[in-house]
């Protein structure tokens, strides 16, 4: 039967219009069935509108409290009322305006930690985040619960809590005393934007790792079961210590309770009982202070009083009893490492001293002692953030941590330039010699083709599996017992090709990329290289290991990253030093697992080199100690430098050039460390050597010395208030841990590890101190303008400023003189005797007199310095002497701190 062609055509387009509306059925079912399963919550999601959902609550600082640019422990409270639960807690600090509800702007970087709770299970964690959101003002912290699927069951954010500002102090209290607290907030201390902040901790709350702690100046323990903080945290204690930090301990009725756990390296006395603080103590004029009215410093009523005898170890440089009564010490004063221990025999924040007016005024005494140079800097001068791991001041290292060309990119570039030689000048010089068809030639072209296409394909994929490289350089400060340590690692981590990033750090640590703002004034990175800068970055926490997944759109990025963490040794570093006769007598015991290279001893002007350190070594040393000037332009690394026959600030990176050996790797880390190779523009130049830093703040203070680059006892490579500080270079890591993991692969790269240690001075025979190893520490400031110009160097008006130099710490030392010398900047701009000068001493110095208790004045020489021949009237009962400088007519002067040299003996 013959259809007609109209008739076909028919059936077709009814066909047509039939297959066309079961389709469109079909699409529209299929997306009705999504709307409706999108628009009916999962089980997970479900939860979300009833009581079944977890829910979280928020609560971020120290009690509300935070400071911008530091680790923050974010503690959140997961409650589970329904079944069990399996997710992750992600926490985000965010900017806005003034209102927390408003969340302009979230931080693409989140730090999180898998979740499990069973039903009817509540949980508290906490994650430990940087309170960073680029150049925005941090608001606070948004957490937020995701089950297995990646859906958000449930969000909170933090109230508005209470930003410490840059310079002012915060006080930690680990304390059961209900008083305590608003004695200290009463207090007022100069340079500070109000009163005193003051933070309480507990067992929970006390951080585990040593970088969160360094949110705090002063930790104050005082009545507190000290037994109940775990073993990590006492040595996370003790390693914050010797980085800096005021730890103050309150014995007391409860010395037990409080001091009796601590480990002894951490308590400067043996206590071994109780008494009554004797009638008539003065607790507030130990530093040559004048009390107005007559004896408004003797407690009312006798309290109870912890006796105890200093305790005299190596691992503390200098301790000092600043207050005593007959043979009972009340306050004691010890330095470990950067940082202070204070004991008091008598508790303020107790009855009866509790409802004591004059308390306060005793704990401002104590804290205006201890905090010294920190309360002089200018509330006015403009701070800046020093970023992770103070890398606006060490921003040299980043030269360390740039790729270079791998052997595998270099045999490329070869096989390059030969197969352009093969198919130009050699095929072309083959061809004449043996004249070919055009055939043969073309033969010879594929051939070339085909066999240098393989070469570089399988060299390619060679590259692929191993291009990724991690250099990474890491600076250790080991605490002065030699079994404990803090180390930051600045590292770099370059994948070509690789896509997402997955970076683990093994052990416990804190880790974060480098922003870009901190990075991009650097000439030894270009800025289009970094990708760290707002990067969607997610951090998980593990047991053992830190996992960092960065989402790296650039295939040729590098990806830079701090990593923070403390580490117990295995096995121990440890020393001895005597100075005798002007000789250094000593040993160094390496009993650590590896080898330390070009190892070095270091005072403030001067330095001995020990070499190379085996494993299990013992090094023995008598060395001449040749006292030497200060050069106000070179620092300890130029010295190094110049004895290792390199011109000082070496730094290769600067002329585009490698380090080619070891030591000229070392040499070239030594001046990163010293401020080289990175120059900032708001310190106009290093940081470290035109501006005030502490901890991770820069302070430009906007005043002028006549010479900026004097160096008095400061010196970057020294760890601040160590009589000696010993430095080396270890062959292998010193954590016992494997190397970070990139992509599931064991990255290629070159590592550095920096050891610092402090170490006590000891002294036998003549007395001959080597230069700006005993300076004075402020111990009191009467005045309302003076302040800090740059490290050591201050300035003042009005008023007054005291500080104490402490005697070595000898058993048995017979002085016959001394001398105090106190730099007049002005007369002598880069130093005592430096130039001659024809500008007025304005600059009025007493010298406290203990027998006569009342303060005389000092009359200097040409060269700033004031000798006495008479030094019992002047050296307290404790070995101490104060000295107060002020102007003489009202004119602002300029001056560095006292130093003291002695003419001495000190007998066996």
């Amino acid at each position: 039967m013959r259809i007609s062609h109209n008739s076909w055509l028919k059936t077709f387009n009814t066909r047509k219009k039939v297959i066309y509306s079961c389709i469109g059925i079909c699409v529209l079912a299929v997306v009705s069935f999504a709307l409706y399963r999108f628009s009916i919550p999962s089980p997970s999601s479900r939860s979300a509108n009833n009581s079944s959902t977890p829910t979280i609550t928020i609560d971020a600082g120290f009690e509300d409290t935070y400071r911008a640019g530091y680790w923050t422990p974010v503690r959140v409270t997961i409650d589970n009322s329904g079944p069990a639960f399996q997710g992750k807690l992600s926490v985000q600090s965010f900017s806005g305006g003034a209102h927390q509800q408003r969340i302009d702007t979230l931080s693409r970087w989140s730090f999180e930690e898998v979740v499990t709770l069973a039903q009817g299970a509540q949980k508290q964690l906490t994650i430990y985040a940087p309170h960073y959101t680029g150049n925005l003002i941090t608001r606070g912290f948004l957490a937020t619960l995701r089950n297995e699927r990646g859906q958000a069951v449930s969000m909170q954010s933090s109230r508005q809590g209470y930003e410490v500002q840059p310079g002012d102090m915060l006080v930690g209290v680990l304390s059961d005393n209900a008083g305590l607290a608003p004695q200290l907030t009463k207090i007022t201390l100069i340079n500070q934007s109000g009163s005193l902040n003051v933070s309480r901790l507990d067992t929970h709350t006390m951080p585990t790792i040593e970088t969160v702690l360094e949110n705090f100046d002063v930790l104050i323990l005082d009545n507190f079961a000290t037994n109940t903080l775990s073993t990590q945290q006492l040595t996370m204690l003790q390693t914050w210590v010797n980085r800096g930090g005021i730890l103050i301990e309150v014995g007391g009725l409860n010395w037990q309770r409080t001091l009796g756990p601590l480990p002894a390296h951490l308590l400067p006395v043996n206590v071994r009982g109780l008494d009554l603080l004797p009638a008539g103590t003065h607790l507030q004029s130990f530093n040559g202070n004048t009390i107005v009215p007559a004896n408004s410093d003797i407690p009312p009523i006798q309290p109870t009083i912890s006796t105890a005898q200093v305790s005299r170890q190596e691992t503390f440089s200098n301790i000092q009893t600043v207050l005593s009564s007959a043979n009972t010490p009340l306050i004691v004063q010890a330095r470990q490492g950067a940082g202070l221990v204070y004991y008091l025999a008598f508790d303020p924040g107790a009855p009866p001293l509790d409802t004591w007016d004059t308390a306060t005024n005793i704990w401002q005494t104590v804290l205006q002692r201890a905090l010294g140079d920190r309360l002089l800097i200018s509330s006015g001068a403009q701070s800046y953030d020093g970023g992770p791991g103070q890398i606006l001041t060490r921003g040299g290292l980043v030269s360390f941590l740039i790729p270079g060309m791998s052997s595998t990119t270099s045999v490329l570039v070869i096989l390059l330039i030969c197969y352009i030689l093969f198919l130009g000048p050699v095929r072309m010089w083959y061809i004449r010699r043996r004249p070919a068809t055009q055939l043969q030639n073309g033969r010879i072209v594929l051939t070339g083709i085909l066999i240098f296409s393989l070469l570089s394909f399988g060299l390619t994929a060679y590259e692929k599996e191993t291009a990724i490289t991690n250099n990474s350089v890491s600076i250790m400060q080991i605490n002065q017992d030699g079994t404990a340590g803090h180390v930051i690692t600045y590292m770099s981590v370059l994948a070509p090709n690789q896509g997402d990033l997955h970076v683990q750090i093994p052990g416990e640590n804190l880790s974060e990329p480098i922003d870009a703002q901190y990075l991009d004034h650097n000439a030894a990175i270009n800025s289009s290289q970094i990708q760290a800068s707002g990067i969607p970055t997610r951090v998980t926490y593990n047991s053992n290991n830190t996992s960092l997944t960065l989402n790296n759109g650039n295939l040729w990025s590098i990806d830079p990253i701090i990593s923070e963490q403390d580490l117990q040794l295995q096995g121990k570093l440890s020393g001895y030093l005597t100075l005798r006769d002007n000789h250094l007598l000593g040993n160094i015991q390496n009993n650590l697992p590896t080898a330390l290279n070009d190892a070095y001893v270091l005072f403030p002007h001067n330095f001995i080199s020990l070499g190379h350190l085996d494993a299990g070594q013992t090094r023995n040393f008598d060395v001449q100690l040749h006292s030497t000037q200060p050069v106000s332009e070179q620092t300890l690394a130029d010295q190094i430098a110049r004895q290792a026959g390199l011109p000082g600030q070496y730094f290769p990176f600067q002329q585009k050039k490698q380090p080619q050996t070891d030591l000229q790797k070392h040499m070239a880390l030594l001046s990163a460390l010293s401020g080289v190779g990175y120059n900032y523009t708001a310190c106009e130049g290093s940081c470290l050597t035109h501006a005030i830093t502490g901890k991770n703040t820069i302070y430009v203070t906007g005043g002028q010395i006549p010479d900026p680059n004097l160096k008095n006892d400061y010196d970057p490579l020294l760890i601040s208030g160590a009589q000696a500080t010993f430095m080396a270079w270890a062959d292998q890591s010193l954590s016992g841990q494997p190397a970070p993991i990139v992509n599931n692969q064991t990255p290629q790269g070159q590592h550095t590890m920096f050891v610092q240690m402090p170490m006590k001075l000891n002294y036998s025979g003549l007395i001959t101190i080597p230069q700006d190893s005993v300076t004075g520490s402020i111990v009191d400031i009467s005045s309302f303008d003076a302040g800090a110009i740059l490290p050591g160097s201050y300035t003042l008006t009005t008023g007054n400023v005291k500080f104490e130099l402490d005697l070595p710490d000898i058993p048995h030392l017979y002085i016959g003189g001394f001398t105090i010398t106190i730099p007049n900047l002005i007369t002598h701009p880069s130093g005592p005797g430096s130039g001659i000068s024809t500008h007025t001493n304005n600059i009025r110095t007493n010298i406290y007199n203990w027998h006569k208790q009342s303060w005389e004045r000092m009359q200097p020489d040409a060269n700033d310095a004031f000798t006495t021949n008479q030094p019992e009237n002047y050296i307290g009962p404790n070995s101490r002497i104060l000295v107060q400088v002020a102007s003489k007519n009202a004119t602002q002067i300029y001056f560095g701190k006292p130093t003291l040299s002695i003419n001495g003996n000190a007998i066996p």
